[in-house]
């Protein structure tokens, strides 16, 4: 059971690490960098972000791992769980996202391309929810202008 509480701690974790680097590829593409260039740049700003996180949860950790009380013995497969999962999930942070993220864009121009046949060279980023955001940003800002 509490193996299960330490898998539902590290989807928490997992989740907020993503964020982390996906945030930093929104905002890159918002000042106007081309996807793949805002994409490596998003995966080496947020490496050590990331990493240190892990590192100190994995350190916190492993004094409750090799505690050998029996008090600490209900906790332990919780910790397990969690250190483990996180040296994975890490990993998979910082290689597969990135991965998945550029192979999902390259979908949506394929699809766009199937869609209404017109071929978006080189300017893959205008499929991307933050870029075309920027676009109702500017019209609110434009429409809140017009009623002061």
């Amino acid at each position: 059971m509490f193996s299960f509480f330490g898998m539902i701690a590290l989807v928490g974790i997992m989740v907020n690490d993503a964020l982390v680097l996906i945030s930093g590829l929104n905002i890159n593409l918002k000042r106007g960098m081309r996807y793949k260039d805002a994409l490596r740049k998003a995966a080496l700003s947020r490496f050590r972000p990331i990493v240190l996180t892990s590192v100190t949860t994995i350190a916190g950790l492993a004094p409750l791992i090799f505690e050998k009380s029996m008090q600490a013995q209900f906790l332990i497969p919780m910790a397990i769980a969690i250190a483990y999962g996180l040296l994975v999930a890490t990993f998979l942070t910082l290689v597969f996202l990135p991965i998945t993220l550029y192979s999902l864009n390259f979908v949506k121009v394929i699809i766009h391309w199937l869609v209404t046949g017109k071929v978006l060279k080189n300017s893959s980023e205008q499929l991307e929810a933050s870029v075309k955001e920027l676009k109702y940003e500017h019209l609110t800002e434009g429409g809140d202008k017009e009623l002061k």
